[in-house]
């Protein structure tokens, strides 16, 4: 009874009163979808814009005569070399318009689990920049009938990695990003 209390043993502990709701606590400092977060909106709505595109011409690009009449290419250099890298592009193309349509939702719907898609989304994007360069580097078309430039998929290797370079470190440690999305 001669016990004294202090404030900290009068106060219970906040957080054990509040439910638990999945939400995590705002720290202090800059929140919302301004900085650099502007810029990741913009680039996933152009993403989502070119993939639509890209999956909506698939008719058209996969139209064997388009390369056999239009570009001179063989047959059999179609079917066996330009055919399978064409099916890659496509699913490829399927599967990252899925992961922007869910990266969207996640980030306007402020989900903590809008940071760790997004770093999935650039290293898939590295993954297929890789596999597309090896399909195109690895088939050996003659020089005269020669569609297929593996300059361009090295290219967009480099962009991916210096994405993931760039995007992968702020989304691990911006404050702005860890008090958004808290959901």
């Amino acid at each position: 009874m001669g016990r004294k209390y202090s404030n900290s043993d009068t106060d219970t502990d906040m957080n054990s009163l509040q439910p638990k709701t999945g939400i995590r606590p705002e720290r202090p400092g800059i929140s919302g979808l301004g900085g650099w977060l502007i810029l990741i909106q913009i680039s996933l709505w152009l993403a989502l814009v070119f993939l639509i595109s890209d999956v909506s011409q698939v008719n058209v690009i996969m139209d064997p005569a388009r390369w056999e009449e239009g570009r001179g290419v063989d047959p059999q250099i179609y079917a066996e070399m330009i055919r399978p890298l064409l099916w890659f592009g496509f699913i490829s193309s399927s599967i990252l318009l899925m992961i922007v349509i869910v990266n969207l939702v996640l980030l306007y719907k402020r989900k903590r689990q809008f940071p760790r898609m997004m770093m999935v989304m650039y290293l898939m994007n590295v993954i297929i920049s890789i596999v597309t360069w090896i399909l195109i580097a690895r088939n050996e078309i003659p020089r005269e009938q020669h569609v297929l430039d593996a300059t361009p998929a090295f290219q967009l290797i480099v962009r991916s990695i210096l994405t993931c370079c760039i995007f992968i470190p702020y989304f691990l440690k911006s404050i702005r990003v860890k008090n958004t999305f808290v959901k």
